[in-house]
């Protein structure tokens, strides 16, 4: 299957629980990315009801493995600073979301 070896290539040495919950936050960021509000940690850890802090150590990874970029905006009450989360574009992303497009239209 090639979203097999997209995971097995892209999310090495993970378990296979982490390489799950990798790819979850990934997507969300990749479907998310063009909403009028910015994709941010907090935003995710609303949506999904897990904690930021878990959300952030996930994310850690993802901006590691460089599939994921942080880019420094004002929060929403414009005081402070959050970061806002974009999917890179390189070979690796192409492959994961190309998996993602061609399985979001299979579901047509």
């Amino acid at each position: 299957m090639l979203l097999d070896r997209i995971l097995q290539n892209a999310l090495p040495g993970e378990s296979g629980a982490a390489r799950l919950q990798q790819v979850g936050l990934f997507t969300l960021v990749y479907m998310m990315q063009g909403d009028d509000e910015p994709v941010t940690a907090r935003r995710l850890a609303e949506i999904t009801g897990q904690g930021e802090g878990h959300i952030g150590q996930q994310l850690r990874k993802l901006i590691d493995l460089d599939l994921l970029e942080r880019t420094q905006i004002p929060n929403r009450q414009g005081r402070g600073r959050a970061f806002k989360l974009t999917v890179k574009q390189n070979g690796k992303t192409r492959r994961l979301t190309k998996a993602i497009e061609k399985g979001a239209r299979s579901r047509k």
